[in-house]
C-alpha cells in the first residue's frame, strides 16, 4: 500500500490531492501514517464517542439508579428566555461568559419550532456531543504529534472511554470551552501560532478557563522568535477580541467584569472542594483550631506560586517539546480547580483529554486515569444528594456518613495527584531545569 504523507500543510486541502487531510506537524513529517488509516481511526473514534455516551446514560439510570443532571440545562433555558424578554441574564448563580449564548441560541430554535422545553434540551446536548467529537479528534491529532499512530489512536479511545467525563458531556456546557481549549493546544503544536492565540481567548469567553493556555503559548512560541514578538503577536489578537465581546457590556453594566474573575465568594465553600477536605480534617477530626478562611487563603497562595513555578519552569527550559507545554498546562489547570473555593464535579472535563494524550503510552498511567474517572463518577452522581450536597455533609460531623464522605473526596483527590504526578513526572521537569540553568 502506497504511504502518504498526510500531514503536509494545516487544514486547507492541497490541491490537486483530491480527498487529502494534510497537517504540517513540527520538526516531523510522519511519512509512515496512512491517509486511510488515519481517517479510519478518526471515524472508530467518532462512533466510540457516541456510543460510550449513549452506554452511560444506561448504566447511570438502569444499572445504578441513579439520574441525569438536567438542572444546569435548565438554567440555562431560564436564562435565556430572560435574555429574549430584554432581562439580563446574569447573576449569582449564572456568571457565564457571553459566548454561552452560541450554543444556547441554536438550542432555543427547535425549542420555539416545537414549543417544547425538551427540544431544548435534547437539541444542547447534541450541540455538546458534537464539541466532544471536536476535542477527541484534537486528542488525537495532537497525540499524534507526541506520540506513533497506535499510541495516539489509543489517546483517543482513552478519552472517549473516560466515563466520568462524557457524563458531564451530556449534562452539562463544560465541552464547549474544553474543545476550544483543545483547538487551541492543536493549533499551536502545529505552528499554527495567530489561531492557537485566538482560540484561546475565544475559549477565555466560553468559560475562563481556557485562558490560562495564552502564557504558555507565548513562551512556547517564543522559543522559535522573541518573547517580545510573541506579545506582541499575541496582543494583536487579543485586544480585538477583546474590544468586541467585552467592552460593550462592560460599559452597559460594570458588573459584568465579575464574570471573568474566577473567584465567586458570595457561593460560599463548596463541601467537594480540597479546601473544604483539608479543613475537615485540621479542624474537625483533629481538633486544630483553624479558620475555612485561612484555609482557602493558603490554597490561593499555594495556586499563586505553582503557577508561577509552571511559568519559570516554560522560560527557563528552552526545548520546543510540545509534551512538556501539555504538561504545564494540565498542572495550570489542576490547580485552578483544587485551590479554589468553589468546584463543580464537571471541571473533570477540564483536564481529562490532557491526562488522556500524556497517559497513552503507559498501562500504570491508563490504569491511575480510570481510578480517577471511577472516584469522580462515584462523587457525582452517585454521592450527591445522599452524602453531601453543594455546601455540606448530609450526615453530622464525625459521624460513619460524615467520615465515608471525607474518606471518599480524601481519596479522590490523592489519586488525581498520583495520577498528575506520574503523567508529568516532575522530577525529569526538575532535572531538565537544572541543567539548562548550569
Amino acid at each position: 500500500m502506497e504511504k502518504k504523507n498526510l500531514y503536509e500543510n494545516v487544514l486547507p486541502k492541497k490541491k490537486g490531492k483530491k480527498g487529502m487531510v494534510p497537517f504540517t506537524f513540527l520538526n516531523k513529517q510522519f511519512d509512515d501514517i496512512d491517509e486511510k488509516d488515519a481517517k479510519r481511526h478518526m471515524a472508530i473514534l467518532v462512533l466510540a464517542s457516541i456510543l460510550v455516551k449513549l452506554a452511560v446514560v444506561f448504566v447511570t439510570v438502569v444499572v445504578f439508579r441513579s439520574f441525569i443532571d438536567y438542572f444546569d440545562i435548565g438554567v440555562y433555558l431560564e436564562h435565556s428566555e430572560m435574555l429574549l424578554q430584554g432581562q439580563s441574564p446574569f447573576s449569582p448563580e449564572f456568571q457565564y461568559p457571553i459566548l454561552i449564548f452560541i450554543p444556547l441560541a441554536i438550542a432555543l430554535v427547535p425549542a420555539f419550532m416545537f414549543q417544547n422545553a425538551m427540544a431544548f434540551v435534547y437539541t444542547f446536548q447534541i450541540l455538546m456531543v458534537i464539541c466532544d467529537i471536536i476535542t477527541v479528534l484534537c486528542v488525537y491529532l495532537i497525540a499524534l504529534r507526541l506520540w506513533n499512530e497506535r499510541t495516539a489512536f489509543f489517546a483517543g479511545i482513552f478519552y472517549t472511554t473516560a466515563f466520568a467525563a462524557v457524563y458531564f458531556v451530556i449534562t452539562k456546557y463544560d465541552a464547549f470551552p474544553t474543545s476550544l481549549l483543545m483547538l487551541a493546544i492543536l493549533f499551536t503544536v502545529y505552528r499554527q501560532e495567530v489561531k492557537g492565540y485566538s482560540t484561546s481567548m475565544l475559549g477565555f469567553f466560553t468559560k475562563v478557563f481556557p485562558v490560562l493556555t495564552l502564557p504558555f503559548f507565548i513562551l512556547y512560541n517564543a522559543k522559535r522568535t522573541s518573547l517580545k514578538q510573541e506579545i506582541i503577536s499575541a496582543a494583536k489578537v487579543i485586544i480585538p477580541i477583546f474590544a468586541v465581546l467585552f467592552l460593550p457590556l462592560f460599559l452597559i453594566s460594570q458588573d459584568t467584569f465579575r464574570i471573568y474573575v474566577p473567584i465567586r465568594s458570595e457561593l460560599g465553600y463548596y463541601s467537594n472542594t480540597l479546601t473544604f477536605t483539608i479543613y475537615s480534617w485540621i479542624h474537625d477530626v483533629f481538633k486544630i483550631g483553624i479558620s475555612l478562611d485561612t484555609v482557602s487563603a493558603i490554597m490561593y497562595i499555594v495556586m499563586g506560586i505553582g503557577i508561577l513555578v509552571l511559568l519559570y519552569t516554560a522560560y527557563v527550559i528552552p526545548e520546543i517539546d510540545p509534551k512538556l507545554l501539555i504538561k504545564l498546562i494540565l498542572c495550570a489547570t489542576i490547580l485552578v480547580v483544587v485551590c479554589a473555593k468553589v468546584r463543580s464535579p464537571q471541571y473533570i472535563v477540564w483536564f481529562t483529554p490532557l491526562i488522556c494524550i500524556l497517559a497513552a503510552d503507559d498501562i500504570k498511567k491508563i490504569v491511575l486515569l480510570y481510578i480517577v474517572q471511577v472516584l469522580a463518577y462515584i462523587e457525582f452522581p452517585l454521592m450527591f444528594g445522599a452524602f453531601y450536597t453543594a455546601l455540606q455533609y448530609t450526615e453530622p460531623a464525625l459521624s460513619s456518613g460524615w467520615m465515608l464522605t471525607l474518606l471518599m473526596f480524601t481519596l479522590e483527590y490523592l489519586a488525581l495527584f498520583v495520577c498528575v504526578w506520574v503523567v508529568v513526572n516532575p522530577k525529569n521537569l526538575y532535572s531538565k531545569i537544572r541543567t539548562w540553568q548550569k
